[in-house]
């Protein structure tokens, strides 16, 4: 499971305790930040192309962890 959150990324981590699935959790870690929405996003790693490679990367652990 991946969380995308535009606050601090840990407000969702119990998500992967309930459902008990590997988790891989977005958001905003460092504030103050200024720019454009989709500046800031891809700063943050909160763009699609991020959360598409968060995607891909939990994926790949799972399949490690099966082998």
């Amino acid at each position: 499971m991946v969380t995308v959150l535009d606050g601090h990324p840990d407000t969702l981590t119990f998500l992967a305790t309930v459902n008990r699935v590997a988790t891989t959790a977005l958001g905003v870690t460092l504030f103050g930040q200024s720019g454009s929405l989709e500046d800031v996003y891809r700063y943050h790693g909160l763009d699609a192309e991020s959360i598409v490679h968060a995607a891909v990367d939990l994926s790949d652990r799972k399949c490690l962890e099966v082998q």
